[in-house]
């Protein structure tokens, strides 16, 4: 019969130790819940798996990662920071997050669920990570090895799937703050609380008149958040106009790979792939 063991370390350091000594052990860390209860209960409720290790459930809700810090233009967010407080923080600094959380879940699950849940969870509809592509967001992790550091955009590397190693603790999202706008928006089968069928998320910065910087990401189309190059490339250096914009945006088509699931067939996000990447970067001039 398999064993379940909770651990609740007052720090990173204390966490990253107990994963060290839980040998044997299927350890994973948590922080709001809100994706692992679920997942972790229909697992108890089917048939048990013979030869499953004893799973070691660290929670990271006393590690000290639920703190906001600004300084000379960077914005460090602790990992365990709830989606309502970055919200609350960080909406009016960075709208094009501020939209994204917005539309994860109910406010009542933002209220727990955590930033980096919704990142570390790795769903490719995720709505806060087009948003944090966009901003060139990096993610900071602490490890046996020590710290590590990824772009936002380079992090993913399937559904639910990431390049956090065994033992590795997602611990900051850095942003720097810019000059220029952003925007999200997504499309779902409701108005609120659904997953995405597209989302989209776009940051601009002009200079004389021109696209001086461009990142524009996509998700749901794909096993992870993409990160358009093609359309950013197609604008750089570019005036802004409503036929440039289009022209741009029907460049996502080549870059996506979506399929057909409960939510919408690949034809349909296909035909929609340009028009929200063409609505958020228009919301971003």
């Amino acid at each position: 019969m398999r064993n379940f063991f909770y651990a609740s370390p007052e720090s990173v350091e204390e966490a990253l130790k107990i994963a060290r000594e839980a040998e044997g052990k299927d350890v994973r860390f948590v922080a709001g819940g809100t994706d692992f209860n679920p997942k972790l209960h229909a697992e108890l409720d089917a048939p048990p798996k013979e030869g499953a290790p004893d799973m070691l459930i660290v929670s990271l809700a006393k590690a000290g990662l639920d703190k906001i810090a600004c300084e000379d233009g960077l914005v460090c967010i602790g990992a365990c920071c709830t989606l309502n407080d970055v919200q609350e923080a960080l909406g009016e600094k960075f709208p094009v997050l501020g939209q994204a959380i917005a539309q994860i879940a109910g406010y009542t699950i933002r209220n727990t669920g955590t930033l980096g849940g919704n990142i570390v969870n790795a769903s490719p509809a995720a709505d806060s990570v087009p948003a944090l592509v966009a901003l060139g967001a990096c993610f900071k992790a602490a490890g046996p090895d020590g710290e590590k550091t990824w772009p936002a955009d380079e992090f993913f590397t399937g559904p639910g799937a990431t390049k956090l190693q065994k033992g590795e603790i997602l611990t900051a999202i850095i942003i720097l703050e810019g000059k220029g706008k952003g925007a999200f928006t997504k499309l779902g089968k409701r108005k609120a609380e659904t997953l995405s069928t597209v989302n989209a998320a776009a940051y601009v910065e002009q200079e004389d008149g021109k696209c001086s910087v461009i990142r524009v990401a996509i998700g749901a189309v794909a096993p992870t958040v993409i990160k358009c190059k093609a359309v950013e490339e197609a604008l750089l250096g570019k005036e802004l106009t409503e036929e440039n914009i289009a022209a741009a945006a029907a460049k996502v088509v080549d870059e996506i790979c979506p399929i057909d699931d409960i939510r919408a067939s690949a034809w349909y996000r296909k035909k929609v792939a340009p028009v929200v990447v063409r609505r958020v970067i228009q919301a971003s001039v």
